[in-house]
């Protein structure tokens, strides 16, 4: 069978038009390009880390001034209780001892320095060669913490001072990779970011003894006072200072100006960033490795099922066997076999398409040469009574056609969806169907379902319909009518002397329930071989003895081989099957199992 002839020929606008199956158009969007894309948004992640580990150092830095400040406020309250004097200003710092990581410096109304945590005055004016107000270099070097968290150099640079050591590590920020990650953060700073405001140095108060800061005036003013400056040594940290004043009897009388670096929190903020850095190019590399491996499991499948798709729009003899026989157990397989499934079934269709336009056309065939025949005869007949004659083969012939052509669409009209379902109860419907056929007599009794007798004519059959109460389905009540009616009357014009129409529930699926509806007759029953082949379309077979011909319902495709097959494809349309079968004690019997409402 030519598959491509048969619906599946290229657009009529060429092979390049919109629609063309058969050569994948280029230029669109790929899987395999959005599964890669996935590792560019890796590429934020380290930004995003260095944003917020930026509101993280914002919050330590308001912490460390808050901690600045409320230890100015302790050593301020205990100045404040007595005369503010060098050696009461050096009492205080020494009670301190070295347990401290911030710098304590003490000055008078006047702003001379009265104390400093990093050696006093007097000791650095007698040190031989020493500026006014410097440090001694001794105690520079005991106070080697001091002087890493105001004096700009980092711990290790300090420590390294110490012991001696030839070498240290670098600082975080320093390392190579740091600095090619925090590239696209300080890309921004400088060229998309406001600018800040510019800070002093931390050498302001270098080699002074009078400190004239604006946290110091601010605090003998009566008010807290504060500064931000940038420290020495060649690191990017500041130093934080914080100015209280000591007030006796509510006038300023000093201030307490304590100073700290953040160097030690930038310190341990770089390290975390190089951490996140380091976890950043892993994860970069471990989700490339995962999308290249995601590329080759994903697109492989599914190119190869499309070119199984375009081998099978251009195969000439089994489009289903263009498909591999996929043995993953993955989607890929489902996928893969449900398109083989999908092409098999379309192929049967097609086929029983052909035989069916075959079979109209064998059908039609007839009834129109012998309207032709008919037709060419009443012409030339020679008495008004073979012209009657001709005329009513004609008419014959012409409600034959008309019935074929009924038949047809309704066969068509099965194989469609259905219209608005409904709740049918089984046995109204079945009393229903029975008592539209002149040939039946409903008779009998039963459970409260069975129908009130009515008097049969001469010719009538007993029909009695049996089954429980409140037993029904969910379909089109015309769906239900036609296939009932078609099995009814097929009954009716086989059976001797009785037609039983019983139904019951029947468990099928685990997730479904069924009704099993019977249609039964004692006639002569029906050949081994043709149980398959009466709900073939067109196929007629009544047998010698097989009831009264005449005798049937209203049905237009009686005796033309459409209304078992008729009920068959209405079975299937709904979810349901429908079967034919000989009873033991003789006659025929069909089965027709529907979903129940």
């Amino acid at each position: 069978m030519n598959v491509a002839g048969a619906g599946f020929a290229p657009s009529p606008r060429g092979r390049g038009a919109k629609g063309d199956a058969r050569t994948p158009r280029r230029g669109r969007t790929r899987v395999a390009y959005l599964i890669f894309a996935l590792d560019i948004l890796l590429v934020f992640l380290p930004v995003a880390s260095f944003l917020l580990l930026d509101t993280y150092e914002r919050g330590l830095l308001d912490s460390l001034e808050q901690s600045l400040a409320q230890q100015a406020r302790l050593c301020a309250a205990w100045l404040g209780g007595s005369p503010l004097d060098a050696a009461s200003a050096r009492d205080m710092i020494d009670a301190i001892g070295d347990r401290r990581t911030a710098r304590y410096r003490v000055v008078d109304p006047e702003g001379r320095l009265l104390a400093d945590s990093s050696g006093p005055p007097e000791e650095a004016a007698d040190t031989p060669g020493a500026k006014p107000g410097s440090l001694s270099s001794t105690y520079v070097v005991s106070r080697s913490l001091e002087v890493s968290v105001d004096g700009g150099a980092s711990p290790v640079e300090a420590a390294g001072a110490t012991d001696g050591s030839p070498g240290v590590d670098p600082a975080a920020n320093e390392t190579f990779l740091y600095q090619l990650l925090s590239t696209p953060a300080r890309l921004w700073r400088r060229y998309f970011a406001p600018p800040r405001p510019a800070f002093g140095s931390a050498d302001f108060y270098s080699g002074k003894t009078v400190l004239d800061g604006v946290e110091i005036r601010a605090a003998l003013e009566g008010r807290y006072g504060s500064a931000t400056r940038v420290s020495s040594g060649g690191q990017v940290s500041v130093t934080l200072y914080s100015a209280v004043p000591v007030l006796r009897e509510g006038r300023p009388a000093g201030v307490v100006l304590v100073s700290q670096s953040t160097w030690r929190i930038l310190s341990e903020l770089y390290a975390l960033r190089l951490d996140a850095g380091r976890v950043f190019l892993w994860s970069l590399v471990a989700a490339g490795l995962i999308s290249l491996l995601l590329a080759f499991v994903l697109i492989a499948p599914v190119e190869r099922l499309r070119r199984a798709a375009v081998t099978a729009l251009d195969a000439r003899a089994d489009p289903a066997s263009a498909f591999p026989d996929f043995r993953r157990r993955d989607e890929f397989g489902d996928l893969a076999r449900a398109f083989r499934a999908l092409l098999e079934r379309l192929e049967d269709r097609m086929r029983r398409t052909e035989a069916f336009a075959a079979d109209v056309s064998h059908e039609f065939r007839n009834p129109l040469a012998a309207i032709r025949s008919s037709a060419e005869l009443a012409e030339s007949a020679s008495s008004a009574a073979d012209r009657s004659r001709f005329h009513a083969s004609i008419v014959a012939e012409t409600e034959r056609l008309s019935s074929l052509a009924l038949g047809l669409r309704r066969i068509s009209a099965a194989e469609a969806p259905g219209g608005e379902r409904e709740r049918l109860e089984l046995g109204a419907a079945c009393r229903a169907v029975c008592a539209r056929n002149p040939a039946l007599a409903l008779s009998g009794e039963g459970d409260g379902e069975d129908a009130a007798c009515r008097p049969a004519g001469r010719s009538a059959i007993p029909c009695r319909i049996e089954g429980p109460a409140g037993l029904a389905v969910a379909m089109e009540a015309s769906r239900l009518g036609s296939m009932l009616g078609n099995l009814v009357d097929n009954a009716a014009s086989f059976a001797r002397s009785e037609v039983v129409v019983s139904f019951g529930s029947r468990d099928g699926a685990p997730a479904a329930r069924f009704v099993e509806i019977r249609v039964e007759d004692d006639g002569p029953g029906i050949a081994a071989g043709n149980l398959e082949r009466v709900f073939e379309r067109f196929f007629s077979w009544r047998p010698d003895g097989g009831g009264e011909p005449g005798r049937a319902g209203g049905s237009a495709e009686r005796h033309a081989g459409l209304g078992l097959s008729l009920a068959k494809a209405l079975a299937e349309a709904e979810g349901g099957t429908l079967r034919a079968e000989n009873r033991d004690e003789g006659g025929a019997r069909f089965v027709l199992l529907l979903p129940a409402a």
